[in-house]
């Protein structure tokens, strides 16, 4: 299977997507929960940053071991236990980006074969290299449009983020809110 054209490319755009979406939070407005029982927007990030850890870790161990074991974890415990609230947003958007190009570099060496490698994952079952990365590839856009959701409310504008717009209403693919997934592992 030949790698997935201009996927790769759109991985790393999520980071910048990313950015543009929180660049002009103030610090309370990062920690705000403006809508009711879901994450501030530091939450999100911090889960999109963990998200990546865990999937560039399985996506490698795809690569160099046979078909492993992936286990899946539990995101809305991460985000009540792993200090969201205190980690730093420039640290968790560089540590995001950094992630995303070191994976980006890898996955570039790889033969056309390595995108059909599978491994098992406790709750989605059998999955390959090449859908490992879509989900991921997707998973930065998903939160972003909770992110405008958050904005609006704040009464903070898009002006100037002419793709953010496109991709408000876009939390379809499966979850109703970030942290409340109907399809259990879609970001884990």
């Amino acid at each position: 299977m030949p790698a997935p054209s201009g996927l790769i490319e759109a991985y790393l755009e999520g980071p910048v997507t990313l950015r543009r979406a929180v660049a002009d939070f103030s610090s309370e407005q990062l920690l705000a929960r403006p809508v009711p029982e879901r994450w501030s927007t530091l939450e999100v990030v911090c889960h999109l940053v963990d998200s990546e850890q865990a999937w560039c870790h399985r996506m490698k161990r795809v690569i160099a071991e046979p078909r492993p074991l992936l286990i899946g974890y539990d995101e809305s415990r991460f985000a009540a236990a792993l200090a969201c609230h205190d980690r730093d947003l420039e640290q968790e958007l560089t540590l995001l980006e950094g992630m995303r190009q070191q994976m980006a570099r890898i996955l570039r060496t790889l033969p056309d074969a390595a995108w059909s490698f599978t491994g098992v994952h406790s709750e989605r079952g059998l999955i390959t290299l090449e859908d490992m990365l879509r989900a991921e590839t997707e998973h930065i856009p998903h939160h972003v449009g909770f992110i405008i959701d958050k904005r609006k409310a704040l009464g903070l504008s898009c002006a100037g983020r002419r793709d953010l717009p496109r991709l408000a209403g876009t939390k379809g693919g499966g979850e109703n809110e970030e942290g409340s997934h109907s399809n259990p592992g879609d970001s884990r």
